[in-house]
């Protein structure tokens, strides 16, 4: 009709988001913290949100869904992860030793104090032990949300290779928990430990499987920032006891 405003489609249409919550059983759990040392390597007692989100493409392409993994990726800037930690946690450190075979095996270099020929780099690791399951919730749009149930109930592992998980339990949820139970970015009106984490920036749509790629990631496309995990942390001797606040 003349007068009439033509509205964009875009314009009246506002997308509709939904909340899953996973919860996962840990054998053990190793994450290492961000800019701490591969061969000390310090655990933060959770995942980063940018660990959940790459489980989730992960575990797709090994499901062999790569229209799946495509679509999450190209998602990411609308996904949202709340992370709550366990009622307690212990880690301890464990000596590990890992094998380095040369481009060219040769007697030559002689043998090492194991007796191999295979040059050996010793690593020192913090894992955890959780008293019960870690919950993780993530936003995400409806019209993925099945690609997101999939993704999330055959997660693997959580955080290093060795922390292999098992999905207990996934739901649609209402609402999340509040940001005073799960692991938050850092607020000084929020008590508890401060452990440095890692996440994609919002600003970045992934539209190249490619840049996910270790070796090809490119530093620009993650931030890392400190977040309060809700809890204490009590030291003796080389092991250290989280108690949830």
């Amino acid at each position: 009709m003349p007068g009439e405003r033509i509205t964009n489609k875009s314009e009246t249409t506002t997308e509709k988001f939904i909340w899953l919550k996973a919860t996962y059983h840990f054998h053990v759990f190793h994450y290492r913290m961000p800019e701490t040392a591969a061969i000390a390597a310090v655990t933060s007692f959770v995942p980063s949100p940018l660990t959940v989100k790459m489980a989730m493409i992960a575990s797709l392409f090994q499901l062999g869904d790569v229209n799946g993994a495509e679509i999450v990726a190209k998602n990411m800037h609308k996904i949202e992860v709340k992370i709550v930690p366990p009622k307690a946690a212990l880690s301890f450190k464990a000596f590990l030793r890992y094998r380095s075979p040369p481009a060219v095996e040769s007697e030559e270099k002689g043998l090492d104090e194991t007796g191999s020929y295979y040059p050996s780099r010793p690593h020192m690791r913090e894992y955890a032990i959780f008293q019960d399951g870690l919950e993780v919730y993530v936003k995400l749009p409806v019209n993925i949300a099945d690609y997101g149930k999939r993704a999330l109930k055959n997660i693997r592992y959580l955080g290093a290779k060795d922390s292999v998980v098992t999905c207990f339990e996934l739901r649609e949820e209402d609402n999340p928990p509040h940001d005073s139970q799960c692991v938050s970015k850092l607020d000084y009106g929020n008590p508890g430990i401060v452990v440095l984490l890692a996440d994609f920036k919002q600003s970045i749509q992934i539209q190249n499987l490619e840049k996910l790629i270790p070796g090809k990631r490119e530093e620009e496309m993650y931030e890392k920032l400190p977040y309060t995990i809700p809890g204490n942390v009590r030291t003796k001797g080389r092991a250290k006891i989280f108690i949830k606040r």
